[in-house]
């Protein structure tokens, strides 16, 4: 929880709205899905490394049993340069509760990396919306698809999986657009050809509407919560890029005030 709190400035509170073994299981999983996103992002690796590093650790989580040492074998000629959360990613990946959907979880990450190797070898190049939408799939509705998952697994709660891809989209549009200026700094263009930030966010907009839905769908408790607060998260995010008001931690733990702390 502590690695938690540190690396995601937006999910640490929504994953605190879980309660017990689902609250850790998510965590691990939010953990080993940032390792692998930090490959991809890292400003310094040649793409070339991060090629080999994304399609490694798919590769091992596709094995009956994979230990810490063929982690460290894959990383170490790039460890100095890995951030904590990525080196440590076989502790997130191998920890996984509950245990009877670990392989789940596993397949949603190897997948994942497989993704996030082929967009690097494209070099990220997004011509149009069809491209975007492959984009935002591949690294948040997937992801959104397999929490659904979990959710039934865990609590009976069955959701409407389009609306799940809605619910990544409207989630990873936001933070395309927030993060615009930092990722054409190292050299990375998310948005389509000719798309201005207010694009991307009437993108975003559009699919708040299967975001909500797959929210009101699930019964009043954490997972709802969780869903919630991350809904009100991202729409927050899209109103300050509208109005130029604060977002920040302040303005996110204001926002979780809403929602009662599981004991």
């Amino acid at each position: 929880m502590e690695t938690l709190k540190g690396t995601s400035r937006t999910f640490f509170l929504p994953i605190m709205r879980l309660d017990g073994e689902l609250r850790d299981a998510v965590a691990a999983y939010y953990l080993a899905n940032r390792a692998l996103d930090q490959i991809e992002d890292h400003p310094r690796l040649p793409a070339e490394a991060k090629i080999a590093l994304l399609r490694g650790a798919s590769r091992l989580l596709q094995t009956d049993a994979f230990t810490e040492q063929q982690v460290d074998h894959l990383f170490r000629p790039y460890r100095a340069q890995l951030e904590p959360v990525t080196r440590d990613f076989h502790r997130w990946a191998v920890q996984l509760p509950p245990h009877d959907m670990a392989p789940r979880l596993w397949d949603s990450l190897a997948a994942l990396a497989d993704r996030m190797a082929d967009w690097v070898a494209a070099g990220f190049r997004i011509k149009d919306e069809a491209d975007l939408d492959r984009y935002t799939f591949a690294v948040a509705s997937s992801i959104g698809i397999t929490l659904s998952d979990l959710w039934n697994r865990h609590a009976a709660i069955v959701t409407r999986f389009p609306e799940a891809v809605a619910f990544g989209r409207a989630v990873q549009a936001a933070n395309i657009a927030w993060n615009r200026e930092s990722d054409l700094g190292r050299g990375v263009d998310f948005f389509p050809e000719g798309w201005s930030r207010d694009d991307m966010c009437r993108y975003a907009r559009r699919h708040l509407p299967g975001a909500q839905a797959y929210t009101d769908s699930i019964p009043r408790g954490p997972v709802r919560d969780f869903c919630a607060l991350t809904l009100d998260i991202f729409r927050a995010t899209l109103s300050a890029l509208q109005d130029g008001t604060p977002m920040n931690r302040k303005t996110i733990a204001a926002l979780a005030e809403r929602y009662a702390v599981p004991e």
